[in-house]
């Protein structure tokens, strides 16, 4: 089979912030690409965005790919763009569309019902094995869509869904991303993650097993923690390096650090290897030491991020998480101990959250002063425990291209905060953490080079922009 693998565009959503938004290589689709080839099947990639293709543009390449299946991956705020093109290729061409993604993860059958034409499954999960069945599917070698593990479709008229599939336990036998596919020169990663050199992003694991209230990772992910073995991710990287001539790398991991003991020995394999990498990761605050800064450190991390969320116990409680004040505390100040900068993110506008609590979450930011802090309101997504919460069964008024963190246009609401006041909130946060004479110079004492200094003052005046939007409104 021909597959041409689309990543809806996405930078359009951030509004004023776009200065400062990065544009990353979709690992789910190279996971896809590189699983189907192995396979024997002809995979392209096609990332529109990045590429500076018109609708035109698309539909030419598309047409001179002549592919027999496409699959489109898209998050809730880009699935406006991926529609778009999926009705393009339909209006002009008989092709069997796939949409993957955690949007059709978690709207599999609104998103069939309501755009019948436009897409042919949604798929739901990983998308490895899912994508090589629809190709013996197309080829005639499984008779019928109900033979599919994991996906949803129209059957007499109705959407039907599958049972679901199983997560891949063995990740060390996936062939790494099909990264020979694209130009990786065309990605880079936020202003605020920056590197000199060339970046590239990967993943140590899958699946999350942690139950935040506002979290949909484990729909596409599952939610049992699954990784890669230290050896089968020093050869990736050791790859990126040789053969890509990465130097910066972006862990996406949602927490690399779960496995502490796995996370260590990683790091120790790195600089047994004498790799000359930079990279950043997320870190949960419960399981950590100093022991893991320092080596993360020696192997190359340059940064580490914590989901801090609220300083509030209650509204911790509220979000389920598992993490307590004196954690948060503790991995922060372990973290600059160790010589890592430190990101520390926060969301505005959970259950219990009143004008009190978030004054109560600043003054905490303040007080444990990470390297960048981000003031994010709460976005409440399909397939997570809130959004029902939010929307219930009708959504035919929500505009899913507010679904941003950072955005200009608040989604959410609680009994004692309109989204005029969750607005105003997080420019109020900005503004009181970012215009301290102090912060400015935990930030300006991380600089050290020219094009770092350049990119945080691009990435000020997206804020800034952004902030004087949500004062406006």
């Amino acid at each position: 089979m021909r597959v041409l693998l689309i990543k809806a565009p996405y930078r359009d959503v951030y509004g004023p912030m776009k200065l400062a938004a990065g544009n990353y290589f979709l690992l789910g689709l190279g996971y896809i690409a590189a699983f189907l080839r192995e396979n024997g099947h002809v995979v392209s990639i096609l990332d529109p965005e990045v590429q500076g293709f018109s609708s035109q543009d698309i539909l030419e390449k598309v047409k001179l790919f002549n592919p027999d299946l496409v699959g489109m991956s898209a998050t809730t705020p880009d699935f406006k763009n991926a529609l778009k093109i999926a009705k393009l290729i339909k209006e002009n061409m008989n092709i069997f569309i796939a949409l993957g993604g955690i949007h059709a993860s978690s709207l599999p059958e609104y998103i069939l019902e309501k755009y019948p034409q436009s897409f042919d499954v949604t798929c739901i999960g990983e998308g490895e094995f899912t994508m090589l069945e629809l190709c013996r599917f197309l080829e005639g070698n499984i008779k019928a869509l109900d033979n599919i593990k994991g996906i949803c479709f129209l059957k007499e008229n109705k959407p039907f869904r599958t049972s679901p599939r199983e997560a891949i336990q063995d990740l060390d036998s996936l062939p790494f991303p099909a990264r020979d596919l694209v130009d990786l020169t065309l990605y880079r990663p936020h202003t605020f993650n920056f590197r000199k050199g060339k970046t590239a992003t990967i993943i140590t694991s899958r699946g999350c097993p942690f139950m935040c209230t506002f979290c949909a990772s484990k729909l596409t992910l599952g939610g049992k923690f699954r990784a890669r073995s230290p050896d089968n991710v020093l050869k990736e990287i050791k790859q990126l390096v040789e053969e890509y001539g990465i130097n910066h790398i972006l862990i996406q991991d949602d927490t690399f650090t779960f496995d502490i003991n796995r996370a260590k020995e990683t790091c120790r394999k790195i600089i047994n290897a004498k790799l000359k990498i930079e990279w950043f990761a997320f870190s949960q605050v419960a399981k950590v030491d100093a022991e893991l800064f320092s080596l993360m450190r020696q192997a190359g991390c340059y940064c580490v991020g914590f989901g801090v969320e609220s300083a509030d116990e209650v509204v911790l409680k509220n979000m389920r998480k598992a993490n307590s004040i004196k954690q948060i505390e503790r991995a922060i100040g372990l973290a600059k101990k160790g010589g890592l900068r430190t990101q520390a993110y926060f969301i505005f506008g959970n259950k219990g959250d009143t004008k009190e609590t978030i004054n109560k979450t600043i003054d905490f930011a303040c007080r444990i002063s990470p390297t960048l802090a981000f003031f994010n309101k709460l976005v409440p997504y399909p397939g997570t425990e809130i959004f029902k919460d939010h929307f219930g069964d009708d959504y035919k008024d929500v505009s899913w291209v507010d679904f941003v963190p950072y955005g200009v246009h608040a989604v959410s609401k609680t009994s004692d905060l309109t989204k005029s006041d969750l607005e105003y909130e997080a420019f109020k946060a900005n503004l009181i953490f970012y215009f301290r004479p102090r912060q400015i110079f935990v930030i300006i004492k991380t600089i050290r080079s020219f094009v770092e200094f350049k990119e945080y003052f691009t990435a000020g005046v997206a804020l800034v922009l952004q902030m004087i939007s949500w004062k406006k409104r």
